[in-house]
C-alpha cells in the first residue's frame, strides 16, 4: 500500500491531526507571550525586583518546583533562556511552592512524588537572582543566590 493510498483512505485523520497540532502550537506561543508580558509589566513598575529561577529537569526522570502564590497573589512569571521563574519585590516575602518528582515505575507506568503546597519565607535583595530548588535527600527546599 503506497503513501498516497493511505492518505486517501485516512485523509480526515491527517486533517484533524494537523489542526490539533497547529492549535497546540498556537496555544503554547500565546501562553509564552502572556507569561513574558506579565513579567515585563511587573519589571517596568518595579525595576529593583529580584529574579527567582525555578528548578526544572526532564529526561528519564523529571522534577519541578512550581510557585503558586507570592504574598497571596499570582506571581509575575518570566521565561528567559529556557529557564522559568518569577519576580518578587526585595525583602521578606511569603511564597507558596510545591515540588514534584516523577520516575519510571516497575509495576506502574510512572511514579510521582509531591510535597503538596508549602509556605516558604524568602529574603531577597534588589536586582539579584536566586535559584529555588529542592533537596530530595534532606526533603527540603533550597534557596541560593545565583549569577544569572
Amino acid at each position: 500500500m503506497s503513501f498516497m493510498e493511505i492518505l486517501q483512505q485516512n485523509w480526515l485523520t491527517f486533517v484533524i491531526f494537523a489542526i490539533v497540532s497547529v492549535g497546540a502550537m498556537g496555544y503554547g506561543f500565546m501562553r509564552l507571550n502572556k507569561i513574558r508580558a506579565s513579567g515585563q509589566e511587573f519589571l517596568a513598575r518595579h525595576p529593583d525586583a529580584a529574579k527567582i529561577y525555578l528548578t526544572q529537569r526532564a529526561l528519564v526522570t523529571s522534577e519541578a518546583v512550581e510557585v503558586h502564590t507570592v504574598e497571596g497573589e499570582a506571581p509575575p512569571l518570566f521565561v528567559e533562556k529556557g529557564k522559568q521563574g518569577f519576580y518578587v519585590l526585595p525583602g521578606k516575602r511569603v511564597v507558596e511552592v510545591s515540588y514534584s518528582y516523577t520516575r519510571p515505575g516497575v509495576l506502574h507506568k510512572n511514579v510521582t512524588q509531591s510535597t503538596g503546597v508549602v509556605r516558604k519565607e524568602l529574603v531577597t535583595e534588589p536586582r539579584k537572582s536566586y535559584l529555588l530548588g529542592f533537596d530530595r535527600d534532606a526533603e527540603s527546599f533550597t534557596f541560593t543566590e545565583t549569577n544569572n
